[in-house]
């Protein structure tokens, strides 16, 4: 007895060494990805904000209406830390903070795989996570993915357990993972049905199943009724009920939408994005994966894939809508990761070398995932021109075009106008970046100036090929009085802005 502890002991220690190595290599990595003068945009740059106003009122702001708030709330809680007058700060303790929730994921990842294979196994698991290229990406974006991913990895590790009390835990771990994203709600009928089959001989059933939702209600119905108070859409319940009428209405007969829901788009999109989300090594084993695991006697392997499965079910709503983005298959990544285990457990046996497949595998991913990465990065130095023209475009008296993605910069840029920290209401968005439609430059000229645009800004990476003549042609355009060209200061990032003469346009 005391030889077999020892060796419990000393495999268990081993066990936490590589989780900790792991992580400790997974932080590095990213942290290298993270730059303290980028500022964060778009969703990230809405949950610092409301962080912000949450963290001075000790509320939220009457006017607030949004959904998913689980992560301005956390970052309410670190943003009070800290005294300094530099927004930017703030920022990067939000980038930390997501940079640190993604790689303690690895714990309840391994707790999960372990669940369905050997240790040796589960650690390849952990490094298909830790070092997945769009998992390193994601997570120094600042948004909500990181803490969801790890509240949903949680859940999953403590629901497959055999203990009744650590799975009515993780009741409340999806409730949570509900406040953060509205998507978990979906979890909840899986995870009754789950249970319902797993302990159908126990005469308590019910009473824990009943237990177990009343704790998962109880930490989603504080913000719920909140909200209704406030006069606000709940976020939740509201969000699926939204989503579902969309899919109605929109497909009407009578609907003309051109963003309506499209299926087909949905099934084209989901497994395109799908192989993406798997690259560039995990792609190899989760096809031979899924269909043995359905076939394996063990209830457990199946249940994991209908949880898997209903975890598709946003991803493909948002994808028959046409938001195109590989986030959204990062949510079943704890799934699609044991699934992956099968095939490397297989061909360890089959080798017999000491876990020499697996050691080399490991490297193998670290190397691939590490090399993807790098290639992918972000170019610093042209965000950094990109930064100083979004400064200048926000110093405009008038509003601008849509540039693209090189715009979302102005915005924040208005927060330099302001003594730091600041209620979002009393943050002066005086800047404007306004989309021009039409099919020519006479019809966006005109429609600049319905909507009072009076700046006009190309580049040179435009899609729009009208942009990239009057980039490439200015003289043809003799109305456009060129302010600002970045090829004068030999910059990457090619730029020019123009104010538009109204009145030699009409003449």
């Amino acid at each position: 007895m005391l030889i077999n502890s020892e060796i419990i002991k000393s495999g268990f220690s081993r066990s936490i060494l590589f989780l900790l190595g792991v992580m400790i290599a997974g932080f590095i990595i990213r942290i290298n990805y993270v730059y303290d003068d980028i500022p964060l945009t778009l969703d990230a740059f809405r949950y610092f904000l409301l962080g912000i106003d949450v963290s001075l009122l000790g509320n939220f702001p009457d006017d607030y209406n949004k959904t998913n708030s689980g992560w301005s709330l956390f970052l309410a809680l670190i943003f009070q830390s800290s005294n300094s007058n530099n927004y930017l700060d703030y920022m990067m303790m939000q980038k930390i903070s997501s940079v640190i929730f993604s790689v303690i994921t690895a714990i309840p990842l391994y707790f999960l795989a372990q669940k369905f294979f050997r240790k040796e196994i589960a650690m390849v698991g952990v490094c298909f996570f830790i070092f997945s290229p769009f998992m390193i990406e994601n997570s120094i974006l600042g948004i909500n993915d990181s803490l969801f991913i790890f509240l949903l990895t949680s859940f999953l590790a403590m629901f497959f357990s055999k203990k009744k009390i650590t799975i009515l835990g993780s009741f409340i771990v999806l409730g949570f993972s509900t406040i953060v994203r509205y998507e978990s709600l979906l979890l909840i009928f899986p995870s009754v049905i789950v249970f319902l089959y797993r302990y159908r001989d126990d005469k308590n059933f019910q009473k824990y199943i009943i237990i177990g939702v009343i704790l998962f209600l109880l930490v989603i119905t504080p913000m719920a009724l909140w909200k209704s108070q406030m006069g606000v859409p709940d976020g939740i319940v509201s969000h699926l009920s939204s989503g579902a009428s969309t899919v109605i209405n929109e497909n009407s007969v009578n609907s003309t939408s051109e963003d309506r829901v499209d299926f087909l788009r949905g099934i084209i999109n989901l497994p395109k994005f799908l192989g993406i989300s798997l690259l560039p090594l995990i792609f190899i084993f989760v096809p031979y994966g899924i269909i043995p695991l359905l076939k394996k006697q063990n209830n457990n392997f199946r249940h994991l894939v209908l949880f898997g499965i209903v975890s598709c079910i946003p991803a493909f709503y948002a994808y028959s809508r046409g938001f195109e983005e590989i986030r959204y298959m990062l949510f079943i990544s704890p799934v699609l990761i044991v699934a992956s285990l099968f095939l490397i457990e297989k061909l360890n046996e089959k080798i017999k070398k000491n876990n020499l497949l697996l050691i080399g595998l490991m490297l193998l991913i670290v190397i691939s995932s590490v090399i993807y990465v790098d290639f992918r990065q972000t170019d610093y130095e042209r965000e950094k021109e990109v930064l100083k023209i979004a400064e200048f475009v926000s110093k405009l008296d008038g509003k601008s075009n849509d540039y693209g993605s090189e715009a979302y910069y102005v915005e924040v840029m208005d927060l330099n106008r302001n003594e730091f920290p600041v209620l979002s209401s009393q943050i002066n968005f005086k800047s404007k970046i306004v989309l021009l439609e039409g099919n020519t430059i006479i019809e966006k000229v005109n429609d600049a100036r319905i909507k009072e645009v009076s700046y006009l800004i190309v580049t040179n990476n435009n899609p729009d090929k009208i942009f990239l003549d009057i980039y490439d042609n200015e003289e043809d355009y003799t109305y456009l009085e060129k302010i600002f060209d970045s090829e004068e200061n030999n910059s990457i990032f090619g730029v020019k802005i123009f104010k538009i003469n109204f009145i030699k346009f009409d003449s």
